[in-house]
């Protein structure tokens, strides 16, 4: 059992591709892909390409998700009764407090309006299929729960959010996008500072007391390589590996690296667009320095590693570390994940110090 997963989408590859990107996911070691738009897809019960993905994901292990970034209940009745078997958590719309033409207070979907469609959704799914979870919100930024720069998420709980879904899903992205702004930074807006918090953890505990008893998933996150931005491909791995090991010992249900692949170039964004190149993947799907990573990270951590009691300390250096007892195999083994909470730079000094694992 691991929560790591990746995200997918039929619009970054050809049908043909599929099953080497399958191939690639199994490979990588995740036991979870989520797909944004196969809306396209649902409608039909016997679609050739989506029954064919389900299938080869199945025989690989992999579990799907869904993110429907569609309102219409006609559409839901269809993807629930037709797809409810076969995938069991799906997420409603994408990004809805994305601001109009950068103003906040002007968000894609008003709170109260976001509350009250994810109703009309569940009582669709209630009817069809009642085993099915439901999602949301897939807020951008964990700066959604701040009163600035816009109250979007207090708004949806006073709306009756919680009654409305079975697990809570954000996009912790950090914004600006730059080596300096690392991963253990508080979730913001660009040029709006985050208030109240001084790291990602101190925020996702305040949105773990926000939604007592409800399930948390990272549904998206991730650092683009696009050759116009300033994250290489080695800032890339790196931080994906800091985010998901945050995400682990923070007991996420689900930790989504966005994005497995890399897309071609006009389908659907412009050259050297960003989300061209969130990848981990090339679209040949050779490797980027951050597969290799996370294959490791996944290789080593799932849910048979328990956090270790036993105290962990590293001379003067500021290191960040979890200590996880691995006891699957015939000999019982402590497994440390540790790193410089800093931003990356390619001349960084050696940093040279003592590390204690309790008395050793």
């Amino acid at each position: 059992a691991s929560p790591f997963a990746t995200l997918d989408s039929f619009e970054v590859h050809d049908e043909a591709d599929d099953a080497g990107v399958i191939e690639t996911m199994r490979r990588l070691g995740v036991k979870t892909v989520v797909m944004h738009n196969i809306h396209m897809c649902l409608p039909d019960p016997a679609d050739r390409r989506l029954n064919h993905w389900l299938d080869g994901c199945e025989k690989a292990g992999i579990t799907v998700r869904c993110i429907l970034a569609m309102p219409d209940l006609v559409l839901w009745r269809k993807a629930l009764t037709n797809y409810g078997r076969r995938i069991k958590h799906w997420s409603f719309l994408n990004e809805p407090n994305s601001p109009t033409n950068n103003d906040h207070t002007k968000p894609a979907v008003m709170p109260e309006k976001y509350v009250e469609l994810l109703a009309a959704v569940k009582r669709v799914r209630d009817e069809v299929a009642p085993d099915c979870k439901l999602y949301g919100p897939e807020s951008a930024m964990l700066q959604v729960m701040e009163d600035q720069p816009f109250p979007w998420l207090a708004r949806c709980l006073k709306a009756g959010l919680l009654d409305v879904t079975d697990g809570i899903s954000v996009h912790p992205y950090r914004q600006g996008y730059s080596p300096r702004n690392i991963p253990e930074h508080p979730s913001t807006f660009e040029g709006r500072p985050g208030v109240g918090y001084t790291t990602y953890e101190e925020q996702m505990a305040r949105l773990r007391q926000l939604a007592p008893g409800k399930p948390l998933a990272v549904t998206e996150v991730g650092w683009s390589t696009t050759p116009s931005g300033t994250i290489c491909e080695h800032t890339q791995a790196k931080f994906a590996l800091r985010q998901q090991l945050m995400d682990f010992a923070l007991g996420l249900d689900c930790a989504v690296y966005f994005l497995l692949r890399e897309r071609y170039v006009d389908r659907p964004c412009p050259l050297w667009d960003p989300e061209n190149h969130f990848g981990i993947v090339h679209t040949d799907n050779t490797p980027k320095p951050a597969f290799i990573a996370l294959q490791s990270l996944y290789s080593q951590l799932d849910a048979g590693c328990t956090r270790s009691a036993q105290p962990v300390e590293f001379g003067d250096a500021r290191v960040k570390s979890y200590l996880y007892e691995d006891r699957r195999g015939p000999v019982p083994t402590l497994k440390l994940f540790y790193w410089l909470p800093l931003p990356a730079q390619d001349d960084f000094p050696a940093t040279v110090t003592t590390a204690h694992v309790g008395t050793v």
